[in-house]
């Protein structure tokens, strides 16, 4: 389900086309000519709307609710006109749908609304985030068809749908995952399917708007989702990792969601990013600490728990500190290790052959073999974590990544391929400021920013009129992305500003609070 918000024609609408016809009725374009259906008809769209159909391809279109704030008469009127317009569509895309209780019987009348126009129409509500069943079910009555319940630009590899969720059909769900890079494309399809979520976008697009365009790798994306064929790696099947400390060819591959974000007993130890890629042969990945990396003062750990997607997924070594996995291998500095213990803390190792590892200044890189990690095949999904400890008697723990590492890890989904998979794009390259979320919120919500240059940063909240709620950061930032939270207890429901100030720009979002 693609937010096609470019107008017809264009080479834009000719890939959706292209595509559409190689998968029928499984491509859905959600047209927005103007925030909603615009103020007359436009021969473009219904030329569009009529080419999608030929070639087996469905249209629906784009109405506004501000979480349930638009009059229903005022969104009934825009549904007037989409159908009015462009007889032949195929659906209403509900954006700001509300996702807190209250809201339930507009939203009703709205679906009963569309429906009337045409029982076959897809109505898909969107509040971008997760939400709660009434939403798609209120009082024994169908809401929406589909809700999308997750869409931003990070946490996507971390994320899982609510509980209640699972009682329905995959048909029922859908996600929206821009700036993911074309090596993230496969891994997650696969945790999409996984998460039981039927519906996806994925897209390489950003800030400020995603929706312009449609990704670089658009029809490997639609092939992968018919046949399950992973695309051929960005920049053709040559590239590989080489394990020589000098770190050239990972340029352009940005580090895996979670961000660390979190202090450390030893700055210069603190782990600031960390990597990971595969090709046919071979695990790599790479983390960096903030100064360098004195085997003297610290020692490093890499837990691996590979064995996710089978049944067997609460085996391995477990602590109560940073090792909360069911760690089936682990580096140690420059030894590579397979647990062969009875399982929780008893500490049973013995030596795993094949792993490549350089250090330079402040970054590791390592490559670990597959048919090791997975003997009798080269896939699987790994849950790992980075830690740094002390070289020092106690071995106390100075540092790990993610920073909530008894309930978080990383997730990384190898694939099949003969070249390299890398995981993102390059280095900022502009100042942004993301949508926070929850949005709604009840009571704190994240706020993600992007810094191109490291200086001075001011991130204050603001209400309506125009008065500072809160500061949230003031003062000197190092370029990349930071993440801040906003608790808004003692606030009062409503729209709120964000506003970050940075390099000379000024950069200002909504936020809606919910109590």
């Amino acid at each position: 389900m693609v937010p096609a918000y470019f107008d017809p024609p264009g080479s834009d609408w000719s890939r959706l086309e292209a595509q559409a016809a190689k998968m029928p009725g499984r491509l859905y374009a959600i047209a927005n000519p103007n925030s909603g259906p615009g103020s007359r008809y436009d021969a473009s769209y219904a030329s569009a709307i009529a080419t999608m159909h030929a070639d087996s391809g469905r249209v629906i279109g784009y109405v506004w609710t501000n979480y349930g704030a638009v009059p229903a008469a005022t969104v009934k009127s825009q549904i007037d006109q989409w159908y009015a317009f462009y007889p032949a569509l195929d659906g209403i895309f509900f954006d700001g749908q509300s996702n807190v209780p209250g809201q339930e019987p507009y939203y009703l009348s709205l679906y009963n609304y569309v429906k009337a126009k045409d029982s076959a129409s897809l109505v898909v509500g969107n509040p971008g985030t997760n939400t709660i069943e009434s939403y798609l079910f209120y009082n024994g009555q169908r809401v929406t068809d589909v809700i999308c319940i997750f869409e931003t630009n990070v946490g996507f590899d971390t994320w899982t749908p609510p509980l209640w969720a699972h009682k329905y059909s995959r048909d029922n769900f859908y996600i929206i995952a821009y700036n993911t890079p074309a090596g993230q494309l496969v891994s997650r399809v696969q945790r999409a399917a996984s998460s039981n979520v039927g519906w996806t976008y994925v897209t390489d697009a950003t800030l400020p708007n995603p929706y312009d365009v449609l990704p670089a790798y658009f029809e490997d994306y639609c092939n992968y989702v018919v046949t399950g064929v992973p695309p051929p790696p960005p920049g053709g099947t040559g590239g590989v990792i080489t394990i020589d400390g000098k770190f050239g060819d990972w340029k352009g591959l940005s580090p895996l969601s979670p961000a660390p974000n979190y202090p450390s007993t030893d700055p210069t130890a603190q782990i600031t990013n960390v990597w990971a890629t595969n090709d046919s042969a071979n695990l790599y990945m790479s983390y960096q600490v903030a100064g360098s990396i004195d085997a003297s003062k610290n020692f490093y750990h890499i837990f691996l728990d590979v064995d996710r997607d089978t049944a067997n997924a609460k085996t391995g070594y477990v602590y109560n500190d940073s090792a909360s996995i069911g760690a089936e291998f682990m580096v140690e500095n420059s030894s590579f290790w397979k647990y062969n213990g009875s399982g929780g803390s008893n500490w049973s190792w013995v030596s795993a052959a094949g792993m490549k590892k350089a250090d330079s200044a402040g970054r590791t890189e390592l490559a670990l073999p597959l048919n090791v990690l997975f003997p009798g095949q080269n896939q699987g999904t790994i849950q790992f974590l980075v830690e740094v400890n002390s070289a020092v008697s106690p071995y106390g723990m100075v540092n790990v990544a993610p920073g909530s590492y008894q309930t978080q890890c990383y997730v990384y989904r190898t694939a099949l391929t003969t070249g390299i998979t890398p995981v993102a794009p390059a280095a900022p390259s502009s100042y942004e400021l993301s949508q926070n979320y929850p949005n709604p919120f009840n009571p704190t919500t994240a706020i993600h920013y992007v810094l191109e240059r490291s200086g001075p940063v001011r991130l204050r909240v603001f209400d309506v009129l125009g008065r500072e709620v809160a500061t949230l950061v003031e003062g000197y930032q190092s370029a990349g992305t930071h993440v801040v939270t906003f608790d808004g207890t003692s606030c009062a429901s409503g729209v709120y500003l964000y506003s970050l100030q940075a390099g000379g720009e000024v950069l200002v979002r909504k936020m809606v609070y919910l109590k």
